[in-house]
This record gives structure tokens, sequence and C-alpha cells, in this order.
């Protein structure tokens, strides 16, 4: 079987080679004998009755100081592919929302990875919510008075932007403590109209947080991030450190809990990020550090991935 892949994404030359997971889906599907295809959303269009894309065929390797060569550029039919992943990092904002809109008018070809209806219902802080067994204490909102209401009953609370990505705009605060007003204002005022997050503090946070790879629905590996001292954020864009980890019984529940609905929602690769056993995110724009994974566990996720892409598209036909 040979595929004709799109992957719409960031910029290719703004790669993070040593750890840039879309990079290592496009080698894997390269070796299979793909041919490999990117293009930014921007570049993604809807005429008269079908979507466009002005894409780059591409040469991928491992290669620091060359990852990839561009072999063609011009405009695509959508249809002319086989696949398409969706892999642009976040903010999720209103660019991204109308993108699934746009994708959602593909038609049956190409297979899109993940769903965009399914990308577009599962925000990946706010979609936790649907769990809130396996949660902790979270108040979603922009109500000063119940924010506040909030932090008096927890002490020291975090607050999330809701749509922000890589640890952004992330704040550890104290109801004690005297800018807390500040930090709160502040932290609304950077999210603009849109809710702020606030959870109890999870002081084993220190011992850093836990990716879970879920693919298909079942728990396939676990990396563990570690903050840097004197740091909560254990995200690698804020210095944290990845190390091995192993899949518990903990990460089997909540995989399990949580599969059903990425079923529903076309969801075929999710990370879910994981503190002291409590769900905190479910990711599913573009899940990362399967790199890492394969370093430290030796579980090839790439692989695994086409394998069940390709496996779906022979049951299609």
């Amino acid at each position: 079987m040979s595929l004709k892949i799109a992957v719409q994404m960031d910029p290719i030359d703004t790669m993070v080679v040593a750890r840039d997971t879309s990079l290592a889906f496009m080698i894997e599907a390269q070796k299979r004998g793909h041919a490999i295809h990117w293009y930014h959303p921007t570049d993604l269009w809807w005429r008269d009755g079908a979507l466009h894309a002005f894409s780059h065929r591409v040469d991928v390797k491992l290669d620091e100081d060359a990852h990839y060569q561009t072999l063609e550029s011009r405009a695509f039919g959508l249809s002319e592919f086989d696949v398409l992943l969706i892999r642009q990092d976040p903010p999720f904002d209103m660019g991204y929302v109308s993108n699934t809109y746009l994708l959602e008018r593909a038609g049956p070809r190409p297979f899109i990875v993940n769903d965009p209806t399914g990308v577009r219902d599962l925000p990946e802080k706010i979609s936790t919510l649907r769990f809130p067994d396996l949660i902790a204490s979270t108040f979603v909102g922009r109500n000063l008075d119940a924010l506040r209401d909030f932090a008096r009953h927890h002490g020291e609370i975090v607050l999330k932007p809701a749509f922000f990505a890589g640890g952004e705009g992330v704040r550890k605060v104290s109801f004690a403590d005297s800018d807390f007003e500040t930090i709160v204002a502040a932290a609304l005022a950077e999210v603009g109209n849109e809710p702020l997050i606030a959870q109890e503090f999870i002081p084993r946070v220190s011992e850093g947080d836990q990716r879970l790879f879920v693919l298909d629905g079942k728990a396939i590996g676990v990396v563990r991030r570690m903050p840097k001292a004197g740091e909560f954020r254990a995200n690698l864009h804020v210095g944290g450190v990845a190390v091995g980890d192993q899949v518990s019984p903990r990460h089997h529940e909540i995989a399990a809990t949580v599969a059903p609905l990425l079923a529903e929602k076309g969801i075929l690769f999710a990370g879910l990020d994981v503190i002291d056993g409590r769900l905190t995110e479910i990711n599913v724009t573009s899940p990362t550090l399967v790199q890492e994974l394969k370093r430290f566990a030796g579980i090839d996720i790439p692989a695994l991935f086409w394998d069940v892409v390709e496996a779906k598209l022979r049951s299609a036909v």
C-alpha cells in the first residue's frame, strides 16, 4: 500500500528535530514508501465545492542540519491525498476552530487524523470536565467572586488559560498572597473573554507529570516530565526534562475511562496528562514526546500509528 499523506502543521523549518513528533510520523511513513507533503493551516482554502491546499512534497530525515528537502510545491486538491494528519500546535483560537469547519467539508477522502470535529469538540483542558471522578477540584469561569471563593477553600491554586499550550500563562497563587487579586486580574486580562481554569494545587507535581499515550483506545506508554528547580510546571517549553516511566494500573484505568469518548469523537491518537493519578489534559491536537518514549522504553508509536492507519484504510476498501 503506497499512500499520499499530507500533514497540516506549523512551518517545517521550526521543528525541534530531536523531539518533534510530527517529524517522527513523517519519517516512519516515508520508510514505508508513502509520499509525504506538508502545508500550513493558512494555506488551506475552500473554493466552489472543494478544498485545496498549497502543499510541499518533501523528503525528511532525522538530521539536525538538514531534516527536510522540498521536492515540489504547488496547489493540490485535498481529495488527492489518502491521509491528512492535523498536527499544528495551539493556541486553540478561532483560527484553529475555523480550520476544523473547513476540514469537515473534505468528504470521504482524505482520511483525517484526528477527526476535525473531534479536535474541535475536545478542547484539551476543558474536555477533562467530562470526567469529574478523574480530575482534581476544578473551577472554570470568569466570575471573580466565585473564583475567590474557590481559592479561599483550597488555599493554593493553579490558574490556567483554557486554550494555550506548553505551560504558557500557567500560574500558581495562594489566596493568602498579598498580590492575589493582582495575579488573578492579570490572568483574566490575558485570556480576554475566554474562561479561566483554576485547580487545586497538587503538591506531588514536584515529582513530575506524566504523558500517557493512547492509540486507538489503548494505553501504549508513558513519559514523565520533571520540572526544573524552582518551577512547578514540567513542560519542556519551560525547562522541564523528560524521563522514562511505566504504565501503571491507574493509567490503564484512566485510559479505559476516556477511550469511549475518544472513539466516539474519532480521536485515534491522544496524549493524556496525569499528575498524581489525576487527569489534567486530553491532548488531541498535536500530542508530543513520542521520540522520548522510543528512547526510554523502545516503544515506537509512529510505527504502531501507521500500522493502525493502514489497517483502517485496507478495511475501508
